[in-house]
């Protein structure tokens, strides 16, 4: 499909968020938005806590701030040139979240200044040169998602001490998945867990591997987080887990209310909030390669009791007590 027959197709692509100044002293300022999946209306609790921490900044839509938006619809294959019609729009700055949008940004305008929004091991995927120094065109926020793999394992063993084998779920082609994959197995091996990856490159890959982790005699079921597959099929994924009696862990809270049993995670939308302390550095003309990038200083473990009752797992008293949010 040609790509102008594809935009048309999707109706969308490109579209721009937020009526433009009437009337008004202040100047507009343009920023742009990439999104792999498609957006939300009314905005997903990210991309609102986002617009609202950019309006804490005085950078309020409609007055003195216009967002252009550009998504994938979740097409992978058409990221890139989704990306560059973004670029291409007299934006400013491009935020984005995610491995996937970054590393396009990356390929495509690799001197346009990029605002993470949340990106698990921007360092290990040689997007900055460091947290403290990025020394390129990107800063943002990260959210540990690498170092928080052994937590999340060790979480998940103190409810079902008595299991052997954990299954990881890890879509091969996400570098940041790959990432928290390979933290996830050392985790498991030091608690004498025997990690067993399960990898996928698309749809069917997935479906398959969940057979063959069921094949392979799991007992527990870790998912590393991605944009992309996991999280678009979070509910078949959790479904699955329970239908073989899992207990299964994962790092986004949105995740653990589809019916993981555990979640343990940063609080994304704190992150996308902060996020907006970036855009507003960058408008008042500092430099990203300057703006050391952030982690985030809150986490958030959600339990999922639903899920405990279905699979027949005790949550003690105490580790409720330990939760951020417990999902009913």
């Amino acid at each position: 499909m040609r790509r102008r027959d594809w935009l048309r197709a999707l109706g969308l692509a490109v579209g721009t968020a937020g009526a433009r100044t009437l009337a008004q002293p202040q100047r507009l300022r343009r920023i742009g938005y990439l999104s792999l999946l498609s957006l939300t209306d009314p905005p997903s609790p990210e991309r609102q806590a986002f617009i609202e921490g950019l309006a804490e900044f005085g950078h309020v839509q409609g007055q003195n701030l216009e967002i252009v938006y550009g998504s994938a619809e979740g097409l992978t294959e058409f990221l890139d040139e989704v990306t560059r019609d973004l670029a291409a729009k007299n934006v400013e700055l491009i935020a984005a979240s995610g491995s996937v949008p970054l590393q396009a940004l990356q390929r495509v305008a690799p001197r346009m200044p990029v605002v993470m929004l949340a990106i698990g091991d921007p360092v290990g995927l040689k997007l900055v040169n460091s947290l403290a120094r990025p020394g390129g065109n990107m800063t943002g926020v990260s959210f540990n998602s690498s170092e928080l793999a052994a937590k999340r394992v060790q979480l998940l063993h103190e409810l079902a001490p008595s299991a052997r084998r954990l299954a990881i779920l890890l879509h091969g082609r996400n570098n940041n998945a790959r990432l928290e994959s390979m933290a996830a197995e050392a985790a498991a091996a030091k608690l004498g867990l025997a990690p067993v990856v399960i990898r996928f490159a698309d749809d069917n890959g997935l479906t398959r591997g969940l057979q063959r982790a069921a094949a392979q005699r799991t007992e527990l079921l870790y998912a590393t987080f991605e944009g992309d597959i996991v999280a678009r099929r979070r509910t078949e994924i959790a479904d699955f887990a329970r239908s073989m009696k899992w207990p299964s862990v994962v790092g986004f809270g949105a995740l653990a209310e589809a019916g993981f049993l555990l979640s343990y995670a940063s609080d994304f939308p704190a992150l996308f909030r902060r996020g907006a302390y970036f855009v507003d550095r960058i408008l008042a003309g500092a430099k990203p390669a300057q703006l050391p990038v952030e982690q985030p200083q809150r986490f958030e473990l959600v339990v999922n009791l639903a899920t405990a009752r279905a699979l027949g797992v005790t949550i003690p008293q105490s580790f409720l007590l330990r939760a951020d949010r417990v999902v009913e």
